[in-house]
């Protein structure tokens, strides 16, 4: 990395583009096991062919919006965390005059896991299928907050490349939801979420790494460890003397979790990113990434910079008495903040 300080404008280039490429947009088709015959209690709240009524409509929402790049069309069939990821993606794209920035959800689908749940609100997954432009699969969350709204896109996640997926239950039996607190599984919904976001904010001096795969089976931690590595070298630089933080925290806009065929769970969740970077008085901290540039159009940089990203995360939590770890099967990470000053 050369030396940033002859000018007093730091920048920085973090992990290389190929590097960046091959963690998020990894496009090897994930292995998905055959839906098992498993019993239900109660029938599938949709069929199959109602499901897919509602992913083309969240789809033609979706399109409507992008083409416009007009966040207020996607209300009626968005919500939670991905109203307010794509929201954040179309304001960008306003700014850029560029949609590259935007998530592709495909509309062609390899699984349907259908809930079985009677009340409200209830959530069924998707995972869409690699398409001819070779946009990787994504698992899909949709809530149905009562009886009377539509189901809506509540969030999704980019399943990582070569991922081995749970085997749920076949769509036309449906699967069981499992509450933030199910006491079933080796942790909680809400403790693996928590747990999670401690391990990703303390690394290796977390006090649960047992409790999760190893690091380098992890492709979004060790993203982040990358990421991080590089910002603490740059900043340690000769006369920059700088210091970076970064704090990663549940969002608190809840929990979605469904049971595998296994007894565990596919536990999905939104995780919030604060990063902060100071170098010397003088310096100039230039913004990292092309959100950054647009979230920061015509303010002046200073020696402080800020992020902040709504990170989407989909775990696999084995079942109580396991000796398997809890595993990451697929994440997001987006920008959709960014401040400059103290």
């Amino acid at each position: 990395m050369s030396s940033p300080m002859s000018n007093q404008n730091l920048r920085f280039a973090g992990v290389s583009a190929g590097v960046v490429l091959a963690l998020l947009t990894g496009c090897s088709t994930a292995t998905l096991p055959t839906p098992h015959p498993v019993a239900a209690t109660d029938t599938p709240v949709l069929t199959e062919e109602q499901n897919l009524a509602v992913l083309a409509a969240v789809n033609a929402t979706l399109a409507e919006a992008s083409a416009q790049r007009d966040a207020t069309l996607l209300a009626p069939r968005v919500t939670g965390p991905a109203l307010q990821i794509r929201t954040s993606q179309l304001q960008v794209a306003q700014v850029l005059g560029d949609d590259s920035l935007v998530t592709v959800i495909p509309d062609h689908y390899q699984q349907l896991i259908i809930p079985t749940t009677q009340s409200w609100p209830r959530t069924a997954f998707a995972i869409t299928d690699v398409t001819e432009e070779l946009h990787p699969p994504r698992l899909l969350a949709l809530e149905q907050a009562t009886a009377r709204e539509p189901y809506r896109l509540w969030g999704w996640v980019q399943l990582r490349a070569g991922v081995e997926m749970p085997a749920f239950a076949d769509a036309r039996i449906g699967s069981q939801e499992v509450a933030p607190d199910d006491t079933t599984l080796r942790v909680t919904p809400e403790e693996a979420v928590n747990q999670y976001a401690d391990l990703l904010t303390n690394g290796g001096g977390s006090a649960f790494n047992e409790n999760f795969e190893p690091l380098e089976n992890d492709h979004f931690r060790f993203f982040l460890a990358t990421w991080v590595a590089a910002q603490q070298e740059a900043l340690s630089a000769d006369r920059v003397e700088g210091t970076y933080s970064l704090v990663v925290r549940p969002s608190g806009s809840g929990i979605k979790a469904v049971r595998s065929a296994d007894g565990g769970a596919l536990v999905m969740a939104e995780l919030l990113l604060n990063e902060r970077l100071e170098a010397v008085e003088g310096a100039v901290l230039s913004p990292q990434t092309q959100t950054a540039q647009a979230l920061l159009t015509g303010q002046e940089f200073t020696n402080v910079l800020t992020a902040q990203y709504r990170d989407m995360i989909a775990l696999h939590v084995p079942p109580a008495g396991s000796g398997e770890p809890i595993r990451l099967l697929g994440y997001n990470h987006i920008q959709v903040g960014a401040t400059v000053g103290p």
